[in-house]
């Protein structure tokens, strides 16, 4: 029950970060969090390449916060293949951070 709980209050505290456009012709949404039996949590969210040309070498840093707002750590999901136009990516990171709330602040591209 803990754990469905952790989820549910997680994934609703994403919903700021879904669905943003960003640079690239990129887009992030669907961002959930999930915590494991083991006391990590990981992090999944789905980007599509809208653009017309591969997008090289992302990655998505994720910023975790506690109750109070404060930062508490980042995790990054990384792509080392080129993601084609069309294409979407599953992202994921994992943390052994505790946290409440997180944001996808970062993504990159080469």
């Amino acid at each position: 029950m803990k754990q469905i709980f952790a989820c549910l209050i997680l994934t609703a505290a994403s919903a700021m970060a879904a669905a943003q456009s960003l640079p690239y012709g990129v887009s992030i949404n669907g961002l959930a969090a999930t915590r494991q039996a083991d006391g990590t949590s990981v992090i999944t969210g789905t980007l599509a390449n809208h653009g017309d040309k591969p997008v090289q070498g992302l990655s998505v840093t994720f910023v975790l916060y506690d109750a109070q707002g404060n930062e508490v750590g980042r995790t990054t999901g990384r792509r080392d293949a080129p993601l084609a136009p069309g294409e979407s990516w599953q992202v994921q990171a994992t943390t052994p951070h505790v946290f409440t709330r997180f944001t996808a602040m970062d993504i990159k591209a080469q």
